[in-house]
């Protein structure tokens, strides 16, 4: 069994990973059409950051052209659970593509006000009687999603188009 420290060590060398796809990424990015499409590209996935939208679009490129997904741009991604939610379930041997993933965490405190007096709850802790407790972000971890085209099952429901 791993220890905590290999499983740091295998979470810390996939975060400068996707570190270094995203610096690829950005780096391609040199003239004014090129940035546009990646804003264009980036609209179409509303609920992703501009990082992991830039990371699903050279991934899935890198896909594309090795033959494992047959269109050029992913249409809808989603992560294992919510395929499964959804009735549809990722085809064996597809994998993901990696994006970073937020790691919240809880603090409390009597004192809004006073930024220094916040503390970080535990797993399972409860606040104090009469604490504010609010969740932020502390850091990422690499999670996976998959394209539309990467999974079987169930059709997709399709979005009601609008009538004028």
């Amino acid at each position: 069994m791993a220890s905590n420290e290999d499983a740091r060590a295998a979470r810390e060398a996939k975060l400068d990973e996707l570190h270094e796809k995203l610096t690829g990424a950005v780096e391609s990015l040199v003239s004014g059409d090129d940035w546009r499409q990646a804003l264009a590209f980036a609209a179409r996935f509303r609920s992703r950051s501009f990082i992991n939208t830039m990371l699903i679009w050279v991934q899935h490129e890198a896909a594309f052209e090795a033959g494992r997904v047959p269109e050029p741009f992913p249409t809808l991604v989603a992560g294992y659970r919510q395929w499964q939610g959804l009735g549809r379930q990722v085809m064996k041997g597809q994998p993901g593509y990696m994006i970073f993933a937020p790691v919240t965490g809880r603090f409390a405190t009597a004192t809004p006000a006073d930024a220094g007096s916040w503390r970080r709850l535990g797993p399972r802790e409860k606040p104090k009687a009469g604490e504010v407790v609010r969740s932020r972000m502390v850091g990422a971890r690499p999670a996976y999603v998959w394209d539309a085209s990467q999974t079987d099952g169930e059709p997709l429901p399709v979005p009601p188009a609008p009538t004028l």
